[in-house]
C-alpha cells in the first residue's frame, strides 16, 4: 500500500514539474508561429523581413538591459523595505524609480512598433493597423498583468 501510494505522489509531482515545461516550450511554438502568421499577412519581402528581424534582435537585446535595470530597481526597493526605518522621500523615490524603469520599457517597445513600422509600405501599414488592433492592447495588457504578478512575489 505504502509502495502505490509513494509512487502516485511522485507520478503527479513528475506531471507538475512537467507540465511547466511543456507550457513554456508551447509559448514559444506560439510566438514563433504568430511571428511567420504576421510576415505572411503583411506579404512582407526578403528585405522587408530581414530589416524586421536586425530590428527585432536589436530590441530584445535593449530589452533585456531595461528589464534588468527593473529588476534592480525592484531590489533595491525590497532593500529599503527590509532595512526599516525609511523616510517617505525615500521610499517615493525608489517608487519613481521603478515607474521610470517600466516606462523606458513601454518607450522601447512603441520605438520598436514604429521602427518596424517605418519599413512598411501604405498597404502593409493599413494591414498593420488592422492588427495591432487585435494584439496590441491585449497584448500590453497581459504584460502589464505580468508585471503585477511579478511585483507581488518579489514584495
Amino acid at each position: 500500500m505504502r509502495i502505490k501510494m509513494f509512487t502516485l505522489i511522485a507520478i503527479i509531482s513528475a506531471l507538475l514539474v512537467f507540465q511547466d515545461f511543456f507550457a513554456q516550450e508551447t509559448m514559444v511554438r506560439k510566438r514563433d508561429r504568430d511571428q511567420l502568421q504576421i510576415h505572411q499577412k503583411l506579404n512582407l519581402t526578403e528585405e522587408q523581413q530581414e530589416k524586421a528581424d536586425i530590428l527585432k534582435l536589436a530590441h530584445q537585446k535593449e530589452m533585456v538591459d531595461l528589464k534588468a535595470n527593473l529588476e534592480k530597481r525592484k531590489i533595491e526597493m525590497a532593500e529599503l523595505k527590509n532595512k526599516g526605518n525609511y523616510t517617505r522621500e525615500e521610499f517615493l523615490s525608489k517608487t519613481n524609480e521603478i515607474i521610470s524603469a517600466r516606462n523606458q520599457i513601454a518607450l522601447s517597445l512603441a520605438n520598436h512598433h514604429m521602427d518596424v513600422y517605418q519599413i512598411l509600405d501604405e498597404t502593409q501599414k493599413k494591414d498593420w493597423n488592422k492588427m495591432s488592433g487585435e494584439f496590441g492592447e491585449r497584448r500590453q495588457k497581459r504584460i502589464m498583468k505580468m508585471m503585477r504578478d511579478v511585483d507581488v512575489r518579489v514584495e
